[in-house]
């Protein structure tokens, strides 16, 4: 795909400013802006648009039966929602307490588990952590949930057939 003119003019400027740096005698410079025109430059610049997105919205790996994660996928999918969007919902509403998820609702074992990744903001998992302990302090709940706590059983309630029981 031909790039835009605004984009082209971008090339042109890192190399008039690689050109300007071998000039004036700061070689050292001009490569660094050489590499960031090369296939290898346009990954590294990638990876750091990346990293904050990554430090604010962190993975979340949440671990399951293999079943019960392809079963949330596909009823999420068949639903038209994103799972990070009704991550944020899920955590919003046990903040606001119109959710909270029943103490072990969502453990099931001895069949084959993976992991369902999704990227939380880091704020709200603190903030929703806190809030379970502050729950299990007061005396409200008897455990304190946690933000995986809180996912898996919104993602079991709203996805699958359980849900409809």
């Amino acid at each position: 795909m031909p790039l835009s003119r605004q984009d082209q003019n971008r090339v042109e400027l890192l190399q008039q400013a690689s050109a300007h740096l071998r000039e004036t005698g700061a070689p050292k410079l001009a490569e660094a802006v050489d590499f960031v025109l090369t296939d290898e430059g346009a990954n590294f610049v990638n990876r750091l648009r990346w990293k904050g997105a990554a430090e604010e919205n962190p993975n979340l790996a949440l671990r399951m039966p293999l079943a019960l994660r392809d079963e949330i996928k596909a009823g999420a999918k068949a639903a038209g929602k994103s799972l990070t969007a009704q991550a944020v919902t899920a955590l919003n509403a046990f903040l606001d307490g119109k959710f909270v998820p029943e103490q072990g609702a969502a453990r099931v074992s001895g069949s084959p588990q993976a992991m369902l990744n999704v990227r939380v903001n880091a704020e709200l998992r603190k903030r929703v952590d806190e809030h379970g302990a502050k729950l299990k302090e007061d005396g409200v709940l008897d455990w304190a949930p946690l933000t995986s706590h809180v996912l898996k059983a919104w993602f079991v309630e709203k996805f699958t057939s359980a849900s409809t029981e």
